[in-house]
């Protein structure tokens, strides 16, 4: 099992490196800030939920991939 912390801006790192290792699952986590914090942050220092653009971006690179590719169970969790 492989236990990947991010903070900032690495959605794509953790999309890619979900490919890679070809998880069975993956376990995101959640902020609790309300949407206007979130916006707020996103815009003073570019950083947003990763859990939900970590998911949006696997679903995206997920659509041109054949269906036939194993794609792992997503877990979205909050603290």
């Amino acid at each position: 099992m492989a236990v990947v912390r991010t903070e900032g801006r690495v959605y794509n790192t953790v999309a890619y490196m979900s490919e890679v290792i070809n998880p069975i699952s993956i376990f995101l986590g959640l902020s609790r800030l309300n949407l206007m914090s979130q916006a707020l942050r996103y815009l003073v220092w570019g950083e947003g939920e990763t859990g939900l653009m970590v998911y949006t971006i696997l679903l995206r690179y997920w659509e041109w991939t054949p269906e036939e590719d194993v794609r792992p169970v997503i877990f979205l969790m909050s603290d």
